[in-house]
């Protein structure tokens, strides 16, 4: 028993950091927007964002949701992406912004 408590404690620490920012991103510059059938959570600095997708998608549904997350970046932070960056993904949509 004890063995399951360890467990399911370890996957709720897991879990909790799955909409968190990474390095260099602070909660204070954020907004959520549902743009086409995605809903993203953006997390922006001064020259760089990022979109966050919060909703579930069958791998079908997976083909424009980098460009979803690049125009989920240019509408909560009003500025133009000049990059997006090569480890963004289907979840996670990184850009370098010009304000």
């Amino acid at each position: 028993m004890r063995e399951l408590w360890i467990v399911c404690v370890g996957v709720i620490v897991v879990l909790s950091g799955c909409d968190t920012p990474t390095v260099g991103f602070s909660y204070d510059k954020t907004g959520r927007i549902d743009i086409g059938k995605n809903r993203f959570l953006v997390y922006y600095s001064d020259k760089q964002a990022q979109a966050i997708r919060l909703n579930n998608q069958s791998l079908r549904g997976l083909k424009g949701t980098m460009a979803d997350g690049g125009a989920a970046i240019e509408a909560v932070t009003g500025c133009k992406i000049t990059a997006l960056h090569a480890k963004s993904d289907t979840v996670l949509t990184r850009a370098s912004l010009r304000c």
